[in-house]
């Protein structure tokens, strides 16, 4: 079994999986240098950590598992950006996901958490169908239409009372992921969620 890590920071994603699938093959990848020095401590004779180019991510491949975790976002935005495309346009996540796609094997799952696009509206989405799960938590990032628009508002939700973002995170049990009402996405305009989904951090590649 062949894993990626895209976006792998200082590679405890990597031994994460290491740990899980015993018998797999890691490549993590990244492209911020701190992150990349730390990770090159990590000595293990199935992870394989490097900068993140074409060539790195198609060297380890093809995959049957992609992890993109808190890959697609930026963060923290500045309280005046409303529309994102021009901090992170929609082209750029798409090249993104066809790059993924190519690397990944027919039936292979690919991973996305915390996009602040949705999968759906890529082109590619088509040779997927989602793989349905309740017990995840799918991510704190506002969701946003391929124009770049907010598509959702989050609340972060515990013990019966909404935080903001930074106040949440000074309040939550590091347990927090296991509770799937921490986090609630709600549709600025409902009409328009059409077929998306918001709640699907797994898609199985169909071809």
């Amino acid at each position: 079994m062949r894993i990626l890590s895209f976006g792998c920071s200082s590679g405890e994603e990597c031994l994460d999986a290491a740990d899980v699938f015993p018998n797999a093959i890691i490549k993590g990848v990244d492209l911020d240098e701190k992150a990349l020095q730390k990770a090159s401590a990590i000595s293990h004779d199935r992870i394989s950590i490097e900068e993140s180019t074409y060539e790195a991510v198609f060297s380890g491949g093809p995959y049957d598992l992609i992890l993109a975790m808190s890959v697609f976002c930026r963060f923290p935005l500045r309280e005046e950006v409303v529309n994102i495309k021009d901090v992170y346009g929609f082209g750029k996540f798409v090249d993104e996901i066809n790059l993924l796609h190519d690397v990944l094997k027919p039936g292979g799952i690919l991973c996305i958490y915390n996009s602040m696009y949705f999968f759906d509206d890529c082109a590619v989405s088509m040779d997927y169908f989602p793989i349905l799960t309740r017990t995840v938590n799918f991510g704190w990032m506002v969701k946003y239409y391929s124009d770049g628009e907010p598509a959702t508002r989050v609340s972060h939700y515990w013990e019966g009372q909404d935080y903001n973002y930074v106040d949440w995170i000074g309040k939550i049990p590091s347990g927090f992921a296991r509770n799937r009402e921490a986090i609630n996405h709600f549709w600025l305009n409902p009409g328009s969620r059409g077929s998306r989904r918001v709640d699907t951090p797994f898609w199985r590649k169909r071809r």
